[in-house]
């Protein structure tokens, strides 16, 4: 069964139309999980939004902006993959409702992050446990891809989103990689102002601080030995 629905392992939680067909199985926050009323219900009224809008279409074969809404909605919901320009360009078709717009421009803001995840996901379900070695690369990778898109503004400010926890770790580990003080500052702060009243983060949030003391002493040290060469000059 979960081979048929393309997944791997438990829990997997998919929302299917009346054919069986698998029509939601990412939500806005991540991998559909109904860990609440509220994301039950957005991921319920998302998934009825593409049933409708394909009804629609039907209905309207020659409507532009019908088939422009079920273009929008299955890429959301990565039932089929669109080019970014191709979404950009059908997004604006007058006729598409305000609402499939707004949720269409709240996804777009977060999709650059989620396909980095993505990507790393995949990448470390073909390596062994034991290779912490390769495991390790794929994470920096992902860490200096998550940091560029901080740097291009692209950033989450809502906890509740699925991938907030994700994104901040991995902007914090970034810029300790980068050296950018600042940034590991600002994305600590994030985190730790998140979850930091969550006894099972605790030693997470002070490995991140330590590291951030020791990345600061370290360029400081540097600094002091750059200017103590400068004066003996």
């Amino acid at each position: 069964m979960l081979r048929a629905i393309g997944s791997r392992s438990y829990p997997t939680c998919v929302i299917m139309d009346l054919d069986g067909k698998v029509i939601l199985r990412n939500d806005s926050q991540g991998a559909f999980r109904p860990t609440s009323e509220d994301r039950l219900k957005s991921s319920l009224e998302l998934a009825q939004q593409l049933l409708d809008a394909r009804k629609g279409m039907k209905e309207q074969p020659d409507s532009a902006s019908a088939k422009a809404t079920v273009q929008i909605l299955e890429a959301i919901l990565e039932i089929r993959p669109i080019p970014a320009a191709e979404l950009d360009r059908v997004a604006v078709i007058e006729g598409v409702a305000e609402s499939v717009r707004q949720r269409f421009d709240r996804w777009r803001a977060i999709e650059p992050i989620s396909k980095i995840l993505k990507d790393y996901v995949a990448k470390i379900r073909l390596v062994a446990r034991e290779d912490k070695e390769t495991r390790d690369a794929a994470f920096k990778v992902a860490s200096e891809k998550m940091l560029a898109l901080f740097r291009d503004g692209i950033a989450l400010d809502d906890p509740r989103q699925g991938i907030f926890s994700d994104f901040w770790r991995l902007v914090f580990e970034g810029a300790i990689s980068a050296r950018d003080v600042e940034t590991a500052e600002h994305a600590l702060s994030i985190y730790r102002r998140a979850y930091g009243s969550r006894p099972d983060l605790k030693m997470r949030i002070d490995r991140m601080a330590t590291r951030l003391g020791a990345l600061r002493q370290g360029l400081e040290e540097r600094d002091s030995d750059n200017s103590e060469k400068e004066e003996l000059r």
